[in-house]
């Protein structure tokens, strides 16, 4: 009998990236156990914090005209049952005013998993915090809502 390994890079790399590797949802999807899966993200978090950060630092998302929002490098990822929180280095990169550098987190809560068909799917997807310098609060909280808006909340991914 040949033996399936669990690629932590793939699995949870992928899923962190939201909007990048989007694909259909299938019926077959398995629910997943909360606790099995903190644990693995808790053991293999600094491959799976390597793998994201392989695929995601430098990218670039377009806020608006004269708005991009650079992720720099994701900081940190932690795992508390079936939801997932990460926290990214951004830069916001304005064309009138100086860019402004910070922080933003984003969590989602992991629905299933689908080893066979290597299917990740995740719901709840939200900016819960943005700080970011030469920002006021208020214009922290308009960038929170705008990512809100950006980012898918409920997907499935290819992983």
């Amino acid at each position: 009998m040949r033996s399936l390994t669990l690629n932590p890079k793939i699995i949870l790399g992928s899923f962190i990236s939201l909007s990048f590797l989007c694909a259909n949802p299938q019926s077959s999807m398995a629910q997943i156990d909360c606790n099995a899966l903190e644990s693995f993200g808790n053991t293999y978090n600094s491959e799976i914090l390597r793998a994201v950060n392989d695929r995601l630092a430098g990218k670039s998302i377009d806020i608006s005209r004269r708005k991009d929002l650079e992720i720099n490098h994701v900081e940190s990822i932690s795992f508390n049952g079936c939801r997932i929180t990460g926290k990214a280095n951004v830069t916001l990169e304005r064309k009138i005013r100086r860019d402004a550098h910070g922080t933003m987190t984003v969590r989602a809560d992991i629905t299933s998993f689908s080893l066979p068909n290597r299917q990740l799917c995740y719901d709840n997807a939200k900016v819960t915090d943005v700080s970011l310098s030469r920002t006021l609060n208020i214009g922290e909280a308009v960038y929170k809502l705008v990512a809100n808006r950006i980012f898918p909340d409920k997907e499935c991914l290819s992983v």
